[in-house]
């Protein structure tokens, strides 16, 4: 690696560099990822009830589960939801019991969004920090070998 770093003292690889300085600067997009933390995290009784409903209201996809891209996941999550509040609602006979349907889809669907967030965030949180991957006992060695 290069030097002492940046103006922002960031260290950039030499190869990194190379192609950076061989790009013309319209070329190079930024491009900034987003995500929030898995809903499991929050400690709120009334949001473990019924995490993204609230009446006859819900969210689903990104708006209840955003992730980092690394895992593609974002896509399969929101198409699961919409198949989950399909079910949901296509169980109700009256509009009354529409809240109740909301609630249900959002209880079933918190922990699996949960635990694929989590894994997109590792994944992430991996590939920024290469020296955090390294340390890992069976995937570091796995690396070093390619």
């Amino acid at each position: 690696c290069s030097g002492d770093g940046d103006p922002d003292g960031n260290v950039w690889d030499d190869f990194a560099l190379e192609l950076i300085n061989a790009s013309s600067e319209d070329d190079i997009k930024r491009r900034d990822l987003y995500d929030g933390a898995p809903l499991l995290a929050t400690v709120d009784p009334q949001r473990l009830l019924s995490p993204w409903a609230k009446g006859p209201v819900a969210i689903c996809g990104d708006a209840s589960h955003p992730m980092m891209p690394n895992l593609g996941q974002g896509g399969c999550q929101a198409t699961e939801d919409g198949y989950r509040l399909g079910e949901e609602l296509g169980a109700v006979t009256h509009t009354r019991d529409i809240p109740g349907a909301l609630g249900k889809y959002s209880r079933v669907r918190v922990i699996r969004t949960a635990i694929v967030q989590g894994f997109a965030q590792l994944g992430s949180d991996l590939l920024v920090d290469f020296d955090l991957m390294m340390t890992i006992p069976l995937l570091g060695p796995f690396f070093l070998t390619m």
